[in-house]
Order: C-alpha cells, then structure tokens, then sequence
C-alpha cells in the first residue's frame, strides 16, 4: 500500500513513504475475525516471554496441544532453540504450560534454530515440521520429527527433508487431493528476489518434490518478507492462503483461488490483524484464527467468519436528478431496472427502493421491472450482507425484515439512526447518542461506544466521527474501546473492505490504507461518494465518476444523480 503518514486528513505536512496498493477484495465472498482475546502466556513471574509462529493439534482424547517458537523478551529469533508446548481443554483454554516439545540439536545436521512448528495426525503418528536452520541462509533446512504422543519426538534419522531459501520456513502440510502439499515461505531464487509461498508435494511426507510457486508477491529482498505463515485452508470449491506481515507487523492478507497452486494479489478476500496467524477448526465445527509475536504477550485468539455472499454488492444503482428512474451500472453500461423512486438502499442482500408517493419499500428481484412490496414506511432502513433493517417511523424500534413478504421482527426499541455493513448492524440511542451493536437476537444490544457526528461500517468493522470531527476512530471489537485512525474530517464513507474520509478544508476525498493515521489522497471534491465490492464512486454537477483504485485517477461513468449506491 503507498503509505502516506497523515497527521490530519486537512494538513498534508508529514512525509510520504511509499508501500504497495491494498488489492481490492473478491466480490461473493470475504473473510473476518471478530475481536482477539488472549488465551495463553508463557511468561514467568520474572521474565517476559514470547510465542511467535505456532500450531495447534487436538490429541485422540480431546486435549488440544499448543507447539510454538518461544523465547524471553526482547525478540532474538537466531537464538529460538526451544519449542514451546501448553495444552488445554478447549482452545479457549485454560492453557497449561508443559516441558519444552524439542530443543535444538546442533549436532542434527547442522541445526542452529527451531522456527515456526507445524504438526498433523496421520493414523497414529503426529508429524511435526519446522525450520532447523543452518549456516547457509540460501539453504536452510525444513525438518521433521515425529511422536505417538505429542511429547517424545523423534527427528528423522536421514536429516532434513529438504533445504531451500532465501531462509525459506513457516512450513504447512495439507491435502490436496490425493498427494500432501507443503507450502512455505521462501523467495522466487534461493539467494533472494520476489517474496514467494513456495510448495512441495509428496505421496509419504518424506519424500517430497522440488519447488514450485503458489504465490508471487510484488515486493523483493531475502529474509523478513510479507509471506511469511503461510496457511491454506479448502471450503467448498475454494481454496483460502493466509499470509503476512501485511501492511504491519500484525496484518494477515486472505487470498481465495479455486486453484490451490495459483493465488495472485487480485485474490485478496480479507485483511485480519494478526502476526503468526493460524486458522483453525474446533471439535465444534467453528472456525477460530490465531495470533501471536514479538512484544505481543502470548497467544490470542478470535472467531473466523466466512461470509459466502456479496459485502456491498458489486454493482451500482443509481438515480437521475428528478428521481424518473432506477437504474444499474454493471461496469460498462447502464440498465433501466425501475421507474421512479423516493430513496435507494443496498448492500450485499439486495437493493430496496421506496415509492415516492406512499413511502412504501421495495425489494429488486433481480430482472428490470421485477420488484415486490416487502413493506411500509420507516424512518430510515440499512442493509447489510445478510439483512434487511428498518427503524419505524417515529423511531420507536428496529425491526429486521423476515425474508418472507411484508412480515418484519422487531429487534430493538427506539433509536435515532440505524448502521448496517458486513454482516452487522449498530444503532444510536435517540436520547445519550451512545452506539450500540446488534448481537443477532432479538432485543439483545451491547453498547460500544459513545455519540459521533457520524458512522460507517464495512466488512472490516465500525468507524465513527468524534462528535467534532476533530478525528476518525475504529471500534476495537472489544468493549467500548476505539482507536484514532486520522485527523478531522466532514464525511466518512465505507464499504467491501474500504474507508474513505473527505477533508474538511478542501473537500478532497482520502482513503484509509488500513494503518493508523496512514491514508492515501484518492481525489477532489465530491457532492456524495459510495462505496461497493469494487470501487469508490463521486458524485457531482458534471456527473457520476468511478476511483481507479490507484492514485487521483477517475473515469466519468454517467450523468449527474440525485442518489447511488451499492447491489448485487
């Protein structure tokens, strides 16, 4: 992402430092974790340690195993020559601290280290894999040892499995098919060059094949790239790659490719805020992802979603100045899709209209002309990926549509104004200003934060206006915790995975690149912005314009609009 460090969205007094471009997210599908909590620390009473990368494994008798690199604080990777090793009940924990899993052998071919353990059950054998090291940086050692009981492991007597670079590690073993892949981190030669996922294969996970390429970042160098952790997890016809650091030491890029050896950066389908990050699936059958690090205190851990449908929608839908008609932008050419409306409202469930005499909504079928009544009139309505919301006329509650005809569920009592985004919905008290997140059961309301000039929600969270616009803040996830992000600003506007804020001096509109404080100028003044799957679109006197994503460029795509917005 090109990084412009940014004190305040008005004054572009600090310096510029460049970094790659996010990727937008795939459109029909996209990944987020909820808020991490802490599970484990291997801390002593006298001494702070770390976990860094890490595995986990659940044993034939329910207990899950924890294996990871472990060392006192301050970080010093070269000398990471135990493995760390806790287990619990639940991933949740309580997590128990037990004897170090393996300890580095320098008299085993040369290893100098023990990095980033990765372990899976095969019949009654568990198989542990990492990084030993080794003198040579252009060949360092992927290793195996094995155990029957997750704590007596034994290394392979005929020495590493295989050595490649630039400091190639982080290994991970999955099937595919019928043969394993192993992919890892490494770069496009062994002496260095592009920051690659590399793979192997094999038909024992002894004898494996030579190197292949998964993934080609942008970005060069040797060691300490961003595809480091590689992880790769199969759901229906799709494969995911978890990689990082991206964008921060704490930043995981998800990649999505119906392919499990291809993956490009036009994949990218969510951006989570772990170091070291580890999906995994408990007994359950719901999903979890990790983190951990340097300076970070141990292992955390948070809900993984997968949400299988549209965030805003890919599409546009648009009003003329006199409101005579609805109409649909699919990225080339317009299509009258209704006639005339009082207001639009879209996001991944669909697009809804109001009748401008009755007040009456409406839902779009999917075909022109094709439009059914799902209700009466409200004060306002949101929609998310999965729900259509509306606040009652006199603000008196929330109700959420059932899917079904004209029948709604009330969901919450009164409220001043009601945010939909991803798959969550926040409200405002009508009388404090405080926000409120919706927990997906009827009149079930935490509150999360206190009043805002405004707020917006994409797939990646809740962001707010101070009552004075004097910044830009970003729910945690957890409590009533929020975070500046930038300076001041007139208007934010959010959608897919994106935030945007215009300036309150210029107008000028910024968007945010994931990073505190850090945002990149995407262009001028606008009357009103939107924000689908794909782009950021400005409205104006001389008409309706799309982002290209990329710098302050725009492209004029129709005439002047009284309202657009985001649809499937």
């Amino acid at each position: 992402m090109r990084r412009i460090l940014l004190v305040a969205l008005a004054t572009l007094a600090a310096a510029l430092t460049c970094v790659p471009a996010k990727a937008s997210p795939v459109a029909g599908a996209w990944v987020t974790a909820s808020a991490f909590s802490k599970i484990y620390d291997p801390s002593t009473p006298t001494q702070q340690w770390y976990i860094n990368d890490h595995t986990f494994v659940r044993d034939d008798a329910g207990t899950w195993h924890m294996f990871g690199i472990t060392h006192a604080e301050p970080a010093d990777p070269v000398n990471e020559i135990e493995f760390a090793h806790a287990t619990a009940p639940s991933l949740g924990g309580p997590w128990t601290k037990q004897a170090p899993a393996l300890t580095v052998d320098r008299s085993y071919f040369g290893e100098t280290h023990l990095w980033a353990p990765h372990v899976i059950h095969v019949g009654g054998t568990y198989y542990m894999f990492y990084n030993g090291g080794g003198t040579d940086l252009t060949a360092t050692a992927i290793s195996l040892a094995t155990s029957t009981d997750l704590i007596h492991w034994t290394r392979l007597a005929s020495g590493p499995l295989f050595r490649d670079g630039y400091e190639a590690r982080d290994p991970m073993v999955t099937r595919v098919g019928d043969q394993w892949v192993m992919y890892y981190d490494a770069t496009s030669a062994p002496s260095g060059g592009d920051h690659v996922v590399a793979y192997r294969t094999s038909t024992d996970l002894i004898h494996w094949s030579g190197r292949n390429i998964a993934y080609t970042d942008p970005t060069t160098g040797d060691c300490c790239g961003n595809t480091e952790s590689p992880f790769v997890v199969h759901r229906g016809d799709w494969w995911y790659l978890f990689i990082g650091p991206r964008l921060d030491y704490s930043g995981t890029d998800v990649y999505r490719s119906r392919d499990p050896f291809h993956f490009a950066l036009a994949d990218a389908v969510g951006h989570i805020a772990s170091h070291a990050a580890e999906p995994v699936l408990d007994q359950n059958g719901a999903w979890w992802i990790s983190a951990a690090g340097w300076g970070r205190g141990g292992v955390y851990l948070a809900p993984l979603t997968w949400h299988d449908g549209p965030v805003s929608g890919p599409h546009l839908y648009a009003m003329p100045a006199d409101r005579s008609a609805v109409s649909r932008w699919d990225g080339s050419s317009w299509t009258v899709v209704g006639g005339p409306a009082g207001h639009l409202y879209g996001g991944g469930y669909g697009l809804f209209a109001t009748d401008p005499g009755t007040g009456d909504l409406y839902r779009y079928n999917g075909t022109p002309g094709n439009w059914s009544r799902v209700g009466g009139p409200g004060a306002s309505f949101a929609v998310n990926a999965d729900g259509l919301y509306a606040l009652a006329p006199d603000h008196s509650m929330v109700l959420r549509w059932t899917g079904s005809g004209t029948a709604w569920t009330r969901i919450g009592g009164p409220a001043a104004q009601i945010y939909a985004g991803g798959n969550d919905l926040f409200a405002t008290n009508p009388d404090t200003g405080d926000i409120y997140r919706y927990n997906g059961t009827p009149e079930n309301w935490t509150r999360i934060g206190g009043p805002g000039a405004s707020f917006a929600v994409n797939a990646n969270g809740l962001y707010g206006l101070t009552p004075d616009r004097s910044k830009v803040v970003e729910w945690t996830g957890n409590g009533t915790t929020w975070t500046q992000i930038g300076g001041p600003a007139s208007r934010i506007h959010a959608g897919g995975e994106d935030l945007f804020a215009t300036a309150p001096n210029t107008g000028d509109v910024y968007h945010y690149l994931g990073v505190e404080n850090t945002w990149a100028r995407a262009g001028g003044p606008g009357d009103a912005f939107t924000v689908n799957d794909t782009s950021l679109y400005g409205a104006s006197g001389a008409g309706l314009f799309a982002w290209s994503g990329d710098g302050t460029g725009w492209t004029r795509v129709g005439d002047p609009v009284s309202e657009v917005v985001g649809g499937p």
